[in-house]
């Protein structure tokens, strides 16, 4: 820090600077100033730092910067002495004294020439904390600017240098893109298939397989390794850009301008090093795409595809439970909805298998297992439908038209329609798909919006340059302002509001995690893939971070840390089984695979019979009479108890 000395005197010279170029519309207080002047002196004196709030201080400010300019027109040499000589070292003390110690090292003449030079008279208004933070923000933006390379594709030099090949299959579901691009992955040498989910991964593991080509599957929470594989099949994140693939297939690309995961498929297409890159997407996806190819001085070819059978949106609304038929696969946007109306099929006899985001993949899998077999006659699930799975559906029912998307419930969007209803009608089992939904309005609505045209992507996602770790500041900071910095379209940056959830968690147990300050290492833990949602899996990946130094594996988990009860316990704990194995891979520690085995497979059974048997006790019912509530209704008390209620309250 610089001398005080120097700080009164720059103090005095920018209160002088501001003063002379102030223009007070009427003179109040013009001739009690010198009063005034005596008054905050005494004042100021007995003021303490350590009860020093901000607004206080800010108070200072401008009564100081008033009393100046009334000495300075006046030109009054003893005010002026006063201000000068005993106002300026007084607050010069109580602003540097509510700094911390390192704080006050960030003060020194290149912040004071900073401010001379382009923030003149700041410091006559606001304390000198949020003047730090500002300047200290300024400087980490401009490191940040010289750090990134503006344009997203240099990150990945040896991929620019590849002479590089992209054949895009452009086509609405049901058209076979995926299937064509698979045929060519077969032939490889060494190839990658990158997909969304890892049931999608699963998928094409099994496949490579049974055509005899080795396939090794890998995963965030799994990976299945063979000998001599030809073929990777793993989900988009799980790319290792710093490998050489002869063929690769980037699957359902359109979810690139997701602001959650999007920056995966960006990461693929700018940055994997492969000759021929087969990229499979909806229509809406491809100019964004061709975009990227271009700025990679990249060539391409288009490969479109149609419908292979036929889509109708029926005439009539589906009327529940009646109009169910055998290959219906109702849609609705939450897990309370799907096991209510999996309860209410149940009990009239009508075996059904059930799809939502919270049920393990391999549970997902045995469902959709089912519902192939003919084991059960419907399928109800949530929009985890409508991503490459393969099922044999011949009628998408929406029972809901609306979905929470996180900040609010809004009506379903055109491409989500049209990614749902799609599954409709699986080529070689129907002829026609159909398309239904739960009363005349829903179905008007489902019917405009399945018949318009996508609306195309306009923006491609892009994620945290990790070269920004090696930044002395912290890391939440260095999220924040790398967030703030503009980027040129179509590109923006994803969102950090999970990774600073969990830095503020981590950030006060910070003493008890080895290594916070190893920003690399903290990054690891921050950007495991779990549901911030639940408290239960939140502690747990908490107990991880402060305890991941004390044994060479981590603590496996067990049942009893799971607090809630049914069927939400036991999806829990299998979120519990992928943090240990996730958390134990980021940070190479040793994995009891075979208890891990074992432990997702009694959670799946138990699991399996919490759905084989108890879909009838999660029916909505009235809260006060326990009749059922009708289907997809957001309250709790049927109309009848509703009316009673409100007539006992008058």
């Amino acid at each position: 820090m610089i001398q005080k000395e120097k700080l009164v005197q720059f103090y005095f010279s920018q209160y002088r600077d501001s003063a002379m170029a102030l223009k007070k519309k009427n003179n109040d207080g013009k001739k009690t100033y010198e009063q005034r002047i005596g008054r905050l002196i005494t004042e100021m004196q007995r003021t303490k730092t350590g009860k020093l709030t901000q607004p206080h201080l800010e108070e200072y400010h401008r009564q100081i910067r008033n009393m100046a300019y009334y000495a300075l027109k006046q030109k009054n040499q003893y005010a002026i002495m006063q201000i000068r000589d005993i106002l300026m070292p007084e607050l010069v003390r109580l602003d540097i004294g509510t700094l911390r110690e390192e704080e006050q090292e960030l003060v020194t003449s290149r912040l004071l020439e900073y401010l001379r030079t382009e923030r003149s008279g700041e410091i006559c208004q606001h304390p000198m904390r949020s003047i730090l933070k500002n300047f200290a923000e300024n400087g980490i933006r401009s490191q940040i600017i010289d750090m990134v390379p503006t344009r997203p594709e240099m990150e990945f030099p040896r991929a620019l240098e590849m002479k590089r090949h992209f054949i895009l299959h452009v086509g609405p579901t049901n058209c076979g893109k995926t299937y064509q691009a698979l045929q060519r992955l077969r032939t490889a040498y060494k190839g990658i298939y990158l997909g969304p989910l890892r049931l999608l991964a699963l998928e094409v593991y099994e496949k490579m397989r049974e055509s005899g080509v080795p396939c090794t599957m890998l995963t965030g929470e799994e990976r299945i390794y063979e000998e001599n594989s030809r073929v990777i099949s793993s989900t988009v994140e799980m790319l290792d850009i710093d490998q050489v693939y002869d063929v690769a297939v980037i699957d359902e690309a359109q979810m690139i301008a997701d602001s959650d995961r999007g920056h995966s498929w960006t990461r693929g297409i700018l940055g994997i090093q492969c000759p021929e890159i087969h990229i499979c997407m909806s229509p809406a996806a491809q100019k964004v795409v061709i975009h990227l190819i271009e700025l990679c001085g990249d060539t391409f070819e288009i490969r479109s595809y149609e419908r292979k059978t036929a889509l109708v949106c029926e005439e009539e609304p589906f009327d529940f439970p009646d109009d169910v038929r055998a290959g219906d696969a109702l849609i609705v946007f939450t897990k309370r909805a799907v096991l209510d109306i999996a309860g209410r099929l149940e009990r009239q006899g009508i075996r059904t298998s059930v799809i939502y985001g919270s049920l393990p993949p391999e549970i997902r899998r045995r469902q959709i297992r089912m519902f192939s077999a003919g084991e059960t006659r419907v399928v109800v699930s949530t929009d985890a439908i409508g991503m490459g799975l393969n099922l044999p559906v011949r009628r998408i029912v929406f029972v809901q038209t609306e979905k929470f998307d996180g900040k609010e419930t809004r009506p379903l969007k055109t491409e989500e329609i049209r990614q749902i209803a799609g599954r409709a009608g699986r080529f070689g089992l129907y002829d026609t798909g159909y398309i239904n939904a739960v009363g005349k309005e829903a179905l008007s609505y489902i019917r405009e919006h399945a018949a318009m045209q996508e609306d195309e992507v306009e923006h491609v996602t892009l994620g945290f340059p990790q070269v920004l770790l090696d930044m002395a500041e912290p890391l939440d900071t260095v999220l924040k302002i790398w967030k703030s910095v503009e980027t040129p379209a179509p590109f923006e940056k994803i969102s950090i509001e999970e990774m600073l959830f969990l830095y503020e968690k981590a950030y006060k147990e910070r003493k008890e995690i080895d290594g916070f300050e190893d920003k690399h290492l903290l990054y690891r833990m921050l950007t495991c893939s779990i549901d911030i949602k639940n408290r239960d899996i939140v502690a747990l990946w908490l107990y991880y971070c402060k305890t991941y130094t004390a044994d060479v594996a981590l603590h496996f988990p067990a049942l009893m840390m799971c607090t809630d009860a049914g069927l939400v316990r036991y999806e829990t704990f299998y979120k519990m089984l992928d943090l240990y194995y996730q958390f134990s891979t980021r940070l190479g520690k040793n994995i009891d695979a075979d208890r891990l085995v074992r432990e997702r497979e009694k959670t799946e059974e138990t699991i399996m019979r919490y759905l084989a048997k108890n879909k009838k006790d999660y029916i909505g019912k009235c809260r006060y009479c326990g009749a059922p509530l009708p289907v997809g209704s957001t309250f709790m008390v049927c109309d009848r108890c509703y009316r009673e209620t409100r007539r006992r309250r008058g």
